[in-house]
């Protein structure tokens, strides 16, 4: 019996919960409560991308590993029983790649970005069938050395009330309701981080609100066992960051979006994400992590973020300034071990992050005003990621906007069009133009991104 979430409505909480132990797996000024607000808002500092974000975007700024089976633990730690059921066929909805038998790669020094289109085996993808298992040997790596394994899908219950989205996620060990309120109108659906995704207009906005996860707590880089996460997995206290919990949740809401669609009166095939500073790493670990969303905006994300962890430490040797890296990053947002690891014999990088999401739509807006988000490593890795889009022949679904002279998460007017053209095209259906390719306009970076790389593109079939 098949019980993704998609399907998990028709099931009782009596007949699922056998199944899920049988089958286990394995400093801005804005206000993080109001991380969606208006794309006007406020300012932040340069010192504190993981602060809550301004006003302006949205955010303030494991179990079921890629493997095929049922259950397993995930590569880097992961414990029998977390998981929620079966891997089945090619996966479900949420990881495709779920079906694959891949395992992370082992730490071996390399001091160029990773080959996105090698397996860690050596063998080389030719195909765009065979990203889907690519892209789940990634996952398993950033889970294995940065997040902790993700859960699988668990039973989920949605309902609407009035103007209030409610999500029950039940598992062996408990349950907790994720709640959103819903506001605006369309067909398309954008999901800010803690708040109304300010930069995706004429979408129902259906905000992730984190804290019903597990709290930010102002960004202080501590865990705690009472979060609710830790009430539905109580056996992974203690083995994953943050953004693996975050992620999970977007997931459910996701889920939830896909039940109570006709109510809604919305098409789940057309979801945005966007979240600025520590919520725009939230929004593309949400987008990276889960194929349903079609458009995931990035803003400001720095460190940990849309930069990769290589490009970061690079530009500090070569400029002594200091930015976030994988040494200095919040210790309560990934893996505590994380923050000892040598950046240069990671088997992935974030340029992999990124390209979890291809052949589906990213934009990245930075802002090198703030050099603690160490824009040029951003854009090392982002054009990195690139070349994914392009051996699909898709160069279109991927852009980035650099633009500077603004508050941090205070999107100014060029960004907010290249972000308008995106919704346009990717969750509206309309014409719109989505070569973006805007870099940073002055300072001391080194612009080249070839020099982080000694692989060339294939045109994957």
């Amino acid at each position: 019996m098949s019980f993704r979430s998609k399907y998990s409505r028709l099931l009782t909480a009596t007949a699922i919960l056998p199944l899920l132990v049988a089958c286990g797996s394995s400093d801005g000024t804005g206000d993080p409560s109001t991380g969606g607000g208006s794309p006007t808002g406020g300012t932040g500092s340069a010192a504190d991308t993981s602060s809550a974000s301004g006003t302006s975007g949205s955010g303030t700024g494991g179990a079921g590993p890629a493997t095929s089976g049922a259950g397993g633990a995930a590569a880097g730690g992961g414990a029998p029983g977390t998981g929620g059921g079966p891997v089945v066929g090619d996966g479900y909805p949420e990881h495709t790649g779920a079906g694959c038998e891949v395992t992370a790669g082992e730490l071996k020094k390399n001091n160029k970005l990773p080959n996105p289109f090698v397996m860690d085996d050596g063998t080389a993808i030719t195909t765009k069938a065979a990203w889907k298992c690519r892209r789940a040997e990634i996952k398993a790596e950033i889970e294995k050395y940065e997040i902790g394994p993700k859960p699988e899908p668990p039973m989920v219950e949605a309902s609407v009330s009035g103007n209030k989205l409610s999500v029950v996620v039940t598992t062996a060990a408990g349950s907790i309701t994720l709640s959103s309120t819903i506001g605006g109108s369309g067909s398309c659906v954008a999901i800010g981080m803690n708040g109304n995704a300010g930069l995706i207009s004429g979408c129902t906005q259906i905000p992730f609100m984190h804290d019903q996860v597990v709290s930010y707590d102002g960004g202080s880089g501590s865990h705690s066992q009472s979060d609710p996460f830790y009430k539905v997995y109580p056996e992974l206290w203690g083995k994953i960051g943050k953004y693996n919990a975050w992620s999970w949740g977007i997931s459910r809401l996701i889920d939830g979006i896909e039940q109570v669609k006709g109510e809604l009166s919305v098409d789940p095939t057309k979801i945005g994400l966007q979240g600025c500073s520590y919520a725009g790493k939230m929004a593309l670990f949400g987008g990276a992590f889960d194929e349903r969303v079609a458009l995931t905006v990035a803003q400001e994300s720095g460190g940990g973020g849309i930069t990769s962890w290589r490009t970061s430490q690079d530009f500090t040797t070569r400029t002594g300034t200091n930015i976030e890296k994988i040494d200095n990053t919040n210790g309560s947002w990934f893996l505590g071990s994380m923050k000892q690891l040598d950046p240069y014999s990671l088997p992935h990088d974030h340029h992999e992050l990124i390209a979890m999401i291809a052949p589906r739509a990213v934009i990245a807006l930075g802002n090198q005003d703030f050099e603690w988000l160490g824009d040029e490593s951003g854009w090392k890795s982002i054009n990195a990621a690139k070349e994914v889009w392009k051996a699909m022949g898709v160069p279109e679904n991927i852009g980035f906007d650099f633009t500077s002279n603004h508050g941090h998460c205070a999107a100014p007017a060029a960004q907010q069009a290249s972000v308008k053209a995106f919704a346009d095209k990717f969750l509206k259906g309309m014409d719109a133009e989505t070569e973006i390719v805007i870099q940073p306009q002055e300072g001391n970076f080194d612009l080249d991104f070839t020099n982080a790389i000694d692989w060339e593109t294939p045109s994957l079939r």
